[in-house]
């Protein structure tokens, strides 16, 4: 990762025949993976990841806090 990014998916590859490479970066809870790999990057945005981080996000229930 380069630069300024806010949050979401980031598919990168630098040349043809090269790997590819998929970041998700969640700007709530400021979570980060990365997979590489043509297989592992397809079945990686077949899953959605935005949406399925949705579901384990708590960015409210930080350390110190409580929810209620």
């Amino acid at each position: 990762m380069s630069g300024p990014w806010i949050s979401g998916v980031q598919i990168s590859r630098t040349a043809k025949g090269q790997t590819p490479v998929a970041d998700f970066y969640c700007g709530a809870c400021r979570t980060h993976r990365r997979v590489t790999g043509r297989d592992k990057v397809t079945d990686f945005m077949r899953a959605n990841p935005i949406t399925d981080h949705r579901a384990t996000c708590r960015p409210t229930n930080k350390k110190g806090t409580t929810s209620t």
